[in-house]
């Protein structure tokens, strides 16, 4: 019994190395120009099927494959969002940029324009002679008197 145990032990040892080494032949194969080192064409169902992956093998992996697959879409969608507020943040950032320009462009019209030099010139050119430079100094009051 013992002789007949070891026999089967050491017979599918030597199928799984010859099974192994067939694997290692195929996949080879497929990274060669096709053939085999006998000379025959191999096909990656046959290498496959070498493999012994069957049908369920692929719906045991259904779950990681759609895991995957979710984890690709939010990554695509993640950058294109991404992209979108980019674009919008620099369209803000010349919208800012141009409306800065204008208020300084306004501010520097209006510092112009309310200069007592201007405005008498203004006023001298419309013919008001209601309002006039003082001729007399200023004068301060103490708070002694």
């Amino acid at each position: 019994m013992a002789e007949q145990d070891e026999h089967k032990m050491t017979v599918t040892q030597e199928e799984t190395q010859a099974k192994s080494a067939q694997r290692k032949k195929l996949w080879n194969s497929l990274f060669t120009e096709g053939e085999t080192e006998s000379g025959e064409s191999k096909s990656l169902k046959e290498v496959v099927q070498s493999m012994n992956i069957d049908g369920r093998w692929f719906f045991q992996q259904i779950p990681l494959l759609l895991l995957i697959l979710l984890g690709i879409l939010l990554m695509v969608t993640n950058r294109y969002q991404a992209q979108q507020e980019i674009i919008e943040k620099e369209e803000l950032q010349h919208a800012v940029e141009d409306w800065r320009f204008r208020s300084l462009t306004r501010s520097s019209e209006l510092t112009t324009r309310t200069r007592q030099s201007k405005i008498e010139e203004r006023l001298k050119a419309l013919g008001d002679t209601t309002l006039a430079p003082a001729t007399e100094p200023p004068f301060t009051i103490s708070p002694n008197d």
